[in-house]
């Protein structure tokens, strides 16, 4: 294959490489003991800055009587606990709340859902958790199914916020090196091949599974009034997919896997439009959920992306506001107010996106230097 001219896909002589992705670690005695803690100063913390939103008018959540919310991926830092903290605190008003994950028991996740269901106790009749993760048929969709029939339901509004992919390399592609930092300083992340089953387990988990759900509560006698989904940007920049393009790679993992799953969603959700059903896929910005230090240079480049912000005066908007934009979305579409299938909570970061093309490739380790990585992280 003939070199790509991005700048994305080359590394100067002497950088430190690392190949792959950042491991996951397992949680030491001391985390697993603080977990139950953790999850609950986080439900408290996001409920005190979304109440004071809703309390001033900047959202309106009142789309939420008597609904029926099954949001899947419902469970920790990210997205989706926080819509679920902010669904949780309306239970009074709602129909139903079922919160669905997949996390393991010694994890903040699963203490996250344990003590929302702790706070629901007022309301047990409304509130569900299920542990068992997605699925379009067996025992894990049929105890979802059932729940909801048990409670009447025949219309749900239904919230995606999985985050289950592998970054790497599709077969075929030449090398992605994306710029992270550590205590040394500046190194890369040399991006490897995925095996097969590692990029069917992306597209699956975070993409056809995650759009047959919805049409599978259909099939099982539950309509499904809007089906709400997270996006991020980077899965749109198709030419940074293409090894002959300057930009190639400039997205790290989003340029070489991660859009897989969003690719599926987005064309899904194209063909519910033109169908006239009520699907949205949101698009957010940079967020720190659990993911993202999965992600090779994901924290490094949110961490740029506050330094720019901060330069320009602009707020950055946080996951738990981010959580009640997305109810708020909905209710928008719920009830014709909004059209559009692909709204924007991230046009106050965009606008940033070449700006920081620039600052990642050419942040270096020289004190000297008006890119040197102090200036810029941290």
């Amino acid at each position: 294959m003939a070199e790509s001219p991005s700048p994305w896909a080359r590394v100067e002589p002497g950088t430190r490489i690392k190949e792959g992705a950042p491991a996951i670690q397992r949680p030491s005695k001391e985390q697993i003991a603080a977990f139950p803690q953790e999850a609950s100063d986080l439900i408290d913390g996001s409920w005190s800055a979304q109440k004071a939103l809703i309390d001033g008018g900047s959202y309106d959540l009142s789309w939420l009587d008597g609904q029926h919310l099954v949001i899947v991926g419902g469970t920790g830092k990210g997205l989706g606990g926080a819509a679920s903290i902010a669904a949780l605190h309306h239970l009074d008003r709602l129909g139903s709340l079922t919160v669905v994950g997949r996390d393991m028991k010694r994890s903040m996740e699963f203490e996250f859902g344990t003590a929302l269901q702790n706070r629901a106790s007022d309301h047990a009749d409304k509130f569900h958790w299920l542990n068992d993760g997605i699925s379009v048929e067996g025992d894990g969709f049929d105890a979802i199914v059932e729940l909801l029939k048990t409670k009447g339901v025949k219309d749900a509004i239904y919230i995606n916020g999985v985050a289950a992919a592998s970054s790497g390399l599709l077969p075929g592609l030449p090398p992605v090196y994306v710029k992270d930092i550590n205590d040394q300083g500046t190194y890369v992340w040399q991006l490897t091949e995925l095996p097969e089953r590692a990029i069917e387990a992306t597209r699956s988990f975070m993409g056809t599974l995650t759009i047959q759900f919805p049409d599978a509560l259909e099939a099982a006698g539950v309509s499904v009034e809007v089906a709400a989904y997270a996006d991020w940007r980077g899965s749109l920049d198709r030419g940074s997919r293409d090894p002959a393009s300057p930009t190639f790679g400039r997205w790290g993992s989003y340029s070489t896997s991660l859009y897989l799953p969003k690719d599926i969603i987005q064309d899904a959700t194209r063909k519910a439009y033109a169908e006239r059903r009520k699907w949205i896929d949101v698009f957010f910005p940079t967020m720190r959920t659990r993911a993202l230090p999965f992600i090779p240079g994901g924290m490094v480049m949110a961490d740029v992306y506050d330094n720019i912000l901060g330069r320009s005066g602009v707020d950055r908007v946080d996951i738990p506001e981010l959580g009640v934009g997305m109810l708020h979305q909905i209710g928008l579409r719920l009830h014709d107010k909004d059209d559009n299938p692909f709204p924007r909570l991230d046009a106050y970061e965009a606008p940033f996106d070449e700006w920081i093309y620039e600052v990642l490739n050419l942040i270096n380790d020289d004190e000297g230097s008006k890119f040197y990585w102090r200036e810029w992280v941290g």
